[in-house]
């Protein structure tokens, strides 16, 4: 029996990459064995067949897997604005929530929808900027969006190198004492035992 079981929401705007994301989740954690891909639709969670013809999810799926004795269950939602009832409806039964923002695009208006209902909820949320290898990418504009457009409450946990290549990577802010300093004063910020 698993100590504990969270319900995470998967939210973005359209071809953000939620459903690659998911199937990374699956991966790393061991319930598969190869990457899916959405444009081949080999995917876990898009399955339907009007899915796989699209390349895009219509409706909201659940999938599943442990990860440290901590029974996790996914909901990879649709991002077209035409499917919203379907991310609304899995906003409510989410312990917690990752919203997705394509380093290119940035925050779309649909971004701001998603962001304002788990707000509305108090849903806890982690932003994971993506598609940082493609042409155009800047992480550094897209956090500056979401703190003029969504929250100034951010921690900053990864920085992006090499954007806008194939060979984009990312770097912890962790170093040999701990969290870089803004980082810090944005978690102390909520937190009275680390502000001590």
């Amino acid at each position: 029996m698993h100590k504990s079981i969270r319900n995470i929401g998967i939210f973005a705007h359209a071809d953000a990459g939620k459903t690659t994301l998911t199937e990374h989740f699956l991966f790393e954690s061991g319930k598969i064995k190869t990457l899916g891909n959405v444009d081949a639709g080999t995917t876990q969670s898009d399955f339907s067949e009007a899915e796989k013809l699209r390349g895009i999810s219509v409706r909201s799926s659940y999938t599943s897997f442990v990860w440290k004795d901590v029974q996790i269950n996914l909901i990879d939602t649709p991002g077209h604005v035409d499917f919203s009832a379907e991310a609304e409806r899995s906003i409510r039964i989410s312990d917690a929530a990752v919203l997705i923002i394509s380093a290119v695009e940035g925050v779309q208006a649909y971004t701001e929808t998603i962001w304002n209902a788990l707000k509305e909820r108090h849903i806890p949320v982690i932003f994971f900027i993506n598609k940082i290898d493609r042409a155009g990418a800047d992480t550094q504009l897209v956090i500056e969006e979401i703190e003029k457009e969504l929250t100034q409450s951010t921690a900053i946990l990864q920085v992006a190198g090499n954007e806008g290549e194939a060979n984009a990577s990312i770097k912890s802010v962790w170093n040999e004492t701990g969290l870089n300093e803004k980082t810090l004063e944005h978690l102390a910020e909520y937190d009275e035992e680390l502000l001590d």
